[in-house]
């Protein structure tokens, strides 16, 4: 009683949503919470090296070939924004790779890593990213010291097979587009140029109110092949049903108090086009009224209006342009702090699941909360804006918040066991470093 239509509309739109898009078993089992049978396998490998834990984790997921089929064209998508813990471990990653173009019964396709880092017209060359800054930790592999290293390698080692994309900003270079047709672009599904209106809002009234609207990359890869993000491959003027297998390839971190942590819906993020900037008052907007992915939910460096909108903007793109066939989550190191710097927790882990906001709420309650104690990256702080994000993300979706509904497969490579459970902490060892300035920001994190 009282409830006002748009209130109406955005608690009501995204079950329907869920309904149509999710199929209707998934969600019915998400009518009903409260039930404990599982409704997804989370897989994770604990206590080994970067490339034991990774070869041990598709084992135990029944194997490469149940992931990839010969000719599949796989895109990895990575966290190169950053270096360090802000990446997946890089030896991690080339394992991942040499396990799919090594598969049992051959492997005739392509893998691609794409990623935008939003770092200007030439990502590869910034200093601010992944790509080109040289890895202090995370790495591990001799003679390959950031991304641009490892591209390289596998490049040598696989030649057209593999390819390095990288997806810049309208505002930096790239066009907008409305087809694969055009070439590479981005497609900013606005409604206009016969391409749909894909849109999100925050169901906010007077100035709080804000929309983002959808957009996706196409690009080309090393052999040629054009790839359409949402729809797939396109050739000859027509999409030609070849699957494209995307896997989100994430790390975990501490990102801010204002998000919480860094993992594998916020990844999303490096799919779409952040022109306009992240200050919704100073631009921000990528065209018309529109927001981008990060203006819409944020206020620049803090907190935006309505709590848990990155949460729904992913779980919205997710369900309208493309879910990831895989999450994969590289915690070999969990930045306590920052993304970056020192103090960072060397836990040794490796996760993947179907389910993106699962393997978040895993990842931080078990690895990252109990080893940097930090409110904002305990999932079940309802005080805290993961609790939302993640919250806002199930609901839209489908996927688990509640992790009575996920079975966990845990291998621990020093005791060579495999065990199914509900979780358990790993704790790892932390190096501090000795940079003042960054031990006294994870204190005040620790105590505010």
């Amino acid at each position: 009683m009282g409830e006002s239509r748009r209130e109406f509309l955005c608690n009501t739109l995204p079950r329907l949503l869920s309904l149509m898009l999710c199929g209707t078993g998934h969600a019915s089992e998400k009518m009903n919470p409260s039930s404990e049978i599982p409704s997804c396998t989370l897989y994770r490998v604990i206590n080994g090296s970067p490339s034991a834990n990774m070869i041990q984790l598709i084992e135990i997921m029944g194997g490469i070939e149940s992931i990839i089929s010969p000719d599949d064209i796989v895109l990895i998508k990575p966290n190169v924004q950053w270096w360090n813990q802000g990446s997946p471990n890089l030896c991690a990653l080339k394992t991942f790779i040499d396990l799919i173009m090594n598969r049992p019964g051959g492997f005739h396709g392509e893998v691609i890593i794409g990623e935008n880092c939003h770092r200007g017209p030439q990502p590869w060359m910034s200093q601010d990213s992944g790509w080109a800054h040289i890895f202090e930790r995370n790495a591990d592999i001799d003679s390959i010291h950031n991304l641009n290293d490892l591209t390289s390698h596998l490049k040598k080692m696989y030649g057209d097979r593999f390819s390095g994309v990288h997806f810049v900003d309208v505002q930096a270079g790239a066009r907008r587009i409305f087809g694969p047709s055009e070439g590479a672009g981005y497609v900013y599904c606005d409604g206009t140029g016969g391409v749909p209106l894909l849109k999100y809002d925050n169901c906010a009234t007077g100035s709080a109110f804000r929309q983002v609207i959808m957009t996706y990359p196409i690009f080309t890869t090393d052999r040629g092949t054009t790839v359409d993000f949402k729809h797939g491959i396109w050739a000859k003027g027509a999409y030609t049903g070849q699957l494209l297998k995307f896997i989100n390839f994430a790390a975990l971190n501490h990102h801010s108090s204002y998000c919480g942590t860094t993992s594998a819906i916020k990844n999303y993020l490096g799919i779409t086009d952040l022109s306009g900037g992240p200050d919704p008052e100073n631009m921000g907007k990528i065209i018309s009224r529109y927001y981008n992915f990060h203006s819409f939910p944020f206020n620049k460096w803090s907190s935006g209006p309505v709590p848990g909108m990155l949460g729904g903007e992913v779980g919205t793109f997710m369900n309208i342009v493309r879910k990831a066939d895989m999450n994969i989550t590289t915690a070999q190191w969990a930045g306590l702090a920052s993304r970056t710097d020192l103090p960072a927790a060397h836990t040794k882990a490796v996760f993947a699941c179907s389910d993106p906001v699962a393997l978040d709420y895993h990842t931080a309650k078990y690895i990252l909360y109990p080893n940097s104690r930090i409110s904002v990256h305990n999932p079940d702080n309802t005080a805290g804006p993961l609790y939302d994000d993640l919250k806002k993300c199930a609901d839209i979706t489908g996927f688990q918040f509640d992790e009575r509904r996920v079975t966990v497969k845990s291998y621990d490579s020093n005791q060579h066991i495999l065990t199914e459970s509900s979780g358990s902490k790993i704790i790892g060892n932390i190096k501090w470093g000795g940079d003042l300035k960054a031990i006294l920001k994870y204190l005040y994190l620790r105590i505010t």
